[in-house]
C-alpha cells in the first residue's frame, strides 16, 4: 500500500462551495478507493465538516496573526504556513511515498531538500490560478505572494492541467515546460451528486441560481448588472428570483447594488451540499459569470443536474459549455454579452435539448472514474521512474 500525503490550505468534507476545497475532498476519496493510505496536512480551523476516520490528519495551524482581512496579510501568512508544512514533511518523510499539493501550497516545495524531492513522487494541482487574474489593487501584495508560491510548482515532478484548454495557462503562469504538464480533468461523482439533489414537483417561477465565493474574479457583480439591465428592459419575468450560495468580500456591495436596482437577490451562507445541489437541480437558469476561472466544478455539477447554463468563456469552461449546444457561452467577459446570453437562455427555457446535451456530455467525459484512473497511472509512473520504495 502506497502512502499519499495531500497538502491543502482549506478543505471541505460535506459542506462548503469552494472549488478547491471540494476537489481536494474528492481527490482524497478517489485515492482511498484505489487502496492508497491517506495523510492530510491542512490548518485544523480551515477544515469544514468531519474528517473521515481513514485519514491520518496532521494539523499545521494557520498563522494566528492573519485574522483581519483589512490588513491584507493572507499572502504572507500563506508563505509562513508553507514553511511550517515543510518542517512537518521532513519529520514524516519516511512514512510517505507521494506528496500532492493543492493550490499555492506548492510553495512548500521550495523549503524541501533536494534529496527528499528526488525520492518522493510530487504533484501539484494549481486549480484556478486566480492569483494571475485581475483583482483589487488593495490585494496586490497577497497576489504577489501566492503567485510566487505557485511558481514553485516547477520543482514538482508533474503539474496538473484540469482541461486541455488550460495547458497554455499553466505554461505561461507557472513557467512550466510542457513535458511536465499532465492533464487530469476535475471530475465529479455523478451518481452521488444526483442522490444529493431533491427535485421539486412544483415550479416556483423563474429562479436564477449561482454558486461560489463572492469575490471580484467570480464576477457576481457582472451578473447583478446584467439582471438589472434585463429587468429595466422588461426582458425578464418581474417575479423572478436570484438565489446565490456562498460568501465573500463582495457580498455586501452586491447586495447593496441589488437592493438599489430592485433585483431580488437572496444570499445563502453555510448551506449544506444537499441544499446547494437541490438548488442547482431546481433552477430555471444556472449562471457562472466568472472573470477568471479554473476548471469550474460548479459548472460540471450544473451539467450533471441538466441545468440550463449561462457561462463566461474563461478557464476550462469552453471545454464544457458549447454555445447553444450544452449551454449558452458568452462571447466575452462583459455585461452586454452576459445580458445577451441570459436573454437567449430565457427564450430557450421551454425546451430540453440543451439541458439533455449537457447531462450527456458530463456523464461521458467528467465522471469520477476518469480522474481516478489517470491519477493512479501518474503516481505509479513517477514511482517507477524514480525507483521509489
Amino acid at each position: 500500500m502506497k502512502n499519499i500525503l495531500v497538502v491543502v490550505r482549506s478543505i471541505s468534507f460535506g459542506i462548503g462551495v469552494g472549488g478547491m476545497e471540494k476537489a481536494a475532498n474528492q481527490h482524497i476519496y478517489e485515492m482511498y478507493e484505489k487502496g492508497y493510505k491517506i495523510h492530510l496536512i491542512a490548518p485544523g480551523n480551515k477544515v469544514k465538516g468531519n474528517i473521515p476516520s481513514f485519514i491520518n490528519f496532521i494539523d499545521v495551524r494557520w498563522p494566528y496573526w492573519d485574522k483581519y482581512k483589512i490588513l491584507m496579510t493572507m499572502g504572507l501568512a500563506y508563505y509562513q504556513w508553507c514553511k511550517h508544512v515543510a518542517n512537518k514533511i521532513k519529520i514524516m518523510e519516511d512514512d510517505i511515498d507521494i506528496i500532492h499539493f493543492h493550490g499555492a501550497s506548492a510553495g512548500t516545495l521550495s523549503f524541501l531538500k533536494k534529496n527528499l524531492l528526488d525520492n518522493k513522487a510530487t504533484v501539484v494541482n494549481p486549480h484556478g490560478m486566480e492569483e494571475f487574474g485581475s483583482g483589487s489593487i488593495l490585494r496586490l501584495a497577497n497576489r504577489l505572494f501566492t503567485r510566487s508560491l505557485l511558481r514553485k510548482s516547477h520543482l514538482a515532478d508533474f503539474v496538473i492541467a484540469t482541461d486541455t484548454i488550460l495547458i497554455k495557462n499553466v505554461e505561461d503562469n507557472l513557467k512550466i515546460p510542457p513535458e511536465k504538464i499532465y492533464v487530469v480533468p476535475n471530475t465529479i461523482d455523478i451518481q452521488q451528486l444526483k442522490k444529493k439533489a431533491k427535485k421539486r414537483n412544483e415550479t416556483k417561477g423563474l429562479c436564477i441560481v449561482s454558486v461560489g465565493r463572492m469575490e471580484h474574479n467570480k464576477g457576481y457583480d457582472l451578473l447583478a448588472a446584467a439582471l438589472g439591465k434585463l429587468k429595466s428592459k422588461n426582458k425578464i419575468d418581474a417575479h423572478f428570483s436570484w438565489d446565490h450560495y456562498g460568501n465573500g468580500k463582495m457580498k455586501d456591495k452586491i447586495i447593496e447594488y441589488s437592493n438599489k436596482n430592485n433585483i431580488p437577490l437572496k444570499v445563502h451562507m453555510g448551506a449544506s451540499d444537499e441544499e446547494v445541489q437541490s438548488a442547482i437541480a431546481n433552477s430555471s437558469i444556472f449562471v457562472q459569470p466568472s472573470r477568471y476561472e479554473g476548471s469550474s466544478l460548479t459548472t460540471l455539477e450544473a451539467m450533471t443536474h441538466g441545468a440550463l447554463i449561462v457561462a463566461m468563456p474563461v478557464g476550462g469552461i469552453p471545454d464544457k459549455i458549447f454555445d447553444k449546444n450544452t449551454g449558452f457561452l458568452c462571447k466575452s467577459v462583459t455585461v452586454p454579452e452576459l445580458e445577451k446570453s441570459l436573454s437567449e437562455a430565457l427564450n430557450n427555457m421551454p425546451h430540453n435539448e440543451i439541458r439533455d446535451n449537457a447531462e450527456k456530455y458530463v456523464l461521458e467525459n467528467f465522471d469520477i472514474a476518469v480522474s481516478t484512473r489517470k491519477y493512479d497511472e501518474l503516481y505509479k509512473s513517477i514511482i517507477t521512474s524514480k525507483d521509489c520504495r
